[in-house]
Formats: C-alpha cells, sequence, structure tokens
C-alpha cells in the first residue's frame, strides 16, 4: 500500500473539505481518513503531552509544524475554490426557485382574490364613473403592484381607492374572461375544457352565483371534480390575467 499523505489529508480538513470530498481526492474509502486523522491527532496529543513533560523538566517545549509544498497549497485552493463555487451555486439555485414558486403562488392567490372580489369591484367601478381620471397606469402595472402586498383587504381598497383602477381590472378581468372562452371553444379537448370554463363562470363571474353542490348537480359532476375543474380554470385564468410566465398551465 502507497504512503498515505496525512499532511495533505491534514491540510484538506483543516480547510472545511467534507470527509467524502477528502477520501476521493486522496483515493481512499472514508473509514481509512478517518483513521489517518484519528491517529494523527493521538499522535498530536502524545507529543503536546511530552513536549509539556520536556518543558516541566528541562525548560524545553517541542513545536510541531505541518509544511506543504507549492503545489500542494495550490492543489488545495483550487479544489476549495471550486467546492465553494459549486455550493454557492447551489444556493442561488435553491433561492431562485423557492422566490420563483412564490411568485406563482401568489400570482395564483390573487387571481382567486379579484375573482371573489369582481361583482363588488364592478359595482364599484360603475357607481364611480364620474370619477374615472386618465392615469398612466395599465392593467399589468396595477397587477404588479398587487405581488408587493400581503394583505387582502389592502389590495382590494387599493384597486378601489381609484375609480380608473378599478375600472382598468374589472375591464382586464372580462377580457381575459372572453379569451379563455375562445381557448376552450378552440381546444382539442372542447367539451371538458368548456365544463371547466362554465364551472369558473358559475363560481365567480355568473349574476347568480352557484356552489360548489350547485355546479356538481348543474354539470352533473361530483363535487370532487368541481374543485379540480376550478383549480384548473384558475391556473388558467392566472397565466391569462398576470401572464403566462412560467406558470404550469395545464
Amino acid at each position: 500500500m502507497d504512503k498515505v499523505d496525512v499532511d495533505k489529508i491534514i491540510a484538506l480538513k483543516n480547510a472545511g473539505w467534507r470527509l467524502e470530498n477528502i477520501a476521493l481526492e486522496m483515493h481512499m474509502e472514508q473509514a481509512d481518513v478517518v483513521m489517518e486523522i484519528s491517529k494523527y491527532r493521538e499522535k498530536k496529543e502524545k507529543v503536546k503531552t511530552d513536549a509539556q513533560i520536556i518543558k516541566k523538566g528541562e525548560g524545553r517545549q517541542e513545536i510541531v509544524m505541518i509544511t506543504l509544498t507549492t503545489k500542494q497549497l495550490q492543489d488545495i485552493y483550487e479544489k476549495a475554490a471550486a467546492v465553494g463555487a459549486k455550493e454557492a451555486l447551489r444556493v442561488f439555485e435553491q433561492e431562485r426557485k423557492r422566490e420563483y414558486k412564490g411568485r406563482v403562488d401568489r400570482r395564483l392567490w390573487n387571481t382567486k382574490l379579484l375573482l371573489r372580489n369582481y361583482h363588488m369591484l364592478k359595482e364599484h367601478a360603475e357607481k364611480s364613473v364620474f370619477g374615472r381620471t386618465q392615469i398612466g397606469e395599465s392593467a399589468l402595472d396595477i397587477l404588479e403592484s398587487m405581488m408587493s402586498i400581503y394583505n387582502d383587504e389592502v389590495i382590494i381598497e387599493s384597486i378601489k381607492n381609484s375609480a380608473t383602477r378599478t375600472a382598468i381590472i374589472v375591464s382586464h378581468v372580462e377580457t381575459m374572461f372572453g379569451l379563455y372562452y375562445s381557448y376552450c371553444d378552440r381546444s382539442t379537448n372542447r367539451e371538458i375544457d368548456l365544463r371547466r370554463y362554465h364551472v369558473v363562470w358559475d363560481m365567480y363571474m355568473a349574476e347568480d352565483k352557484l356552489s360548489a353542490k350547485e355546479i356538481a348537480e348543474k354539470q352533473n359532476i361530483s363535487k370532487d371534480s368541481v374543485y379540480s375543474d376550478l383549480r384548473v380554470g384558475i391556473e388558467r385564468m392566472t397565466a391569462l390575467i398576470f401572464g403566462v410566465d412560467g406558470l404550469n398551465v395545464r
């Protein structure tokens, strides 16, 4: 068996390498790496004890030093940098996915919020027609501003505060529902997609809204199917209202 470079093992360990990475670098089993580190520590402890005895008896102390060649140091630095960069990239990717998922969840939630409040917003817009003014906001500007607010009442009030903003949002939702109907009507899965459209419409948009039970009876499906249709329909409405931007539209 080749002589084990214990100094390099210890240097890698001190540099923060994990045992499995050290084992791969040294072409050793992880258990053997652990054993070599343990032996080194025992030896170092013994040297320390002996040095203390010498100091007490003769006034001398033995100093243990580890020396590495320039190539070994460079190799350690390069490996440590590569491992560090890989770990940083992994953390960044996890954070990016978490942030992305959070935005998707917020858009789904805000779509439901707009649908639940559609009739109230529509009535408010119609009654406030004379209070409208020309503003430079688009529907997407208003929708984007909703993403930074995490209080449903504040979101709705921020829309209602301006008759123009309310009218813009109501018009946008109605236009997107029209596009959703056109999509369903031309779908290769037309019967199911149109059913999903009507389920969402009857739940939120109809003048006389229906409960899940009433929709199930009307469509001759189970309540579970109603909730499933709502989930898919709201995902597609979210993609239309907020823009696709990565939503997993089924």
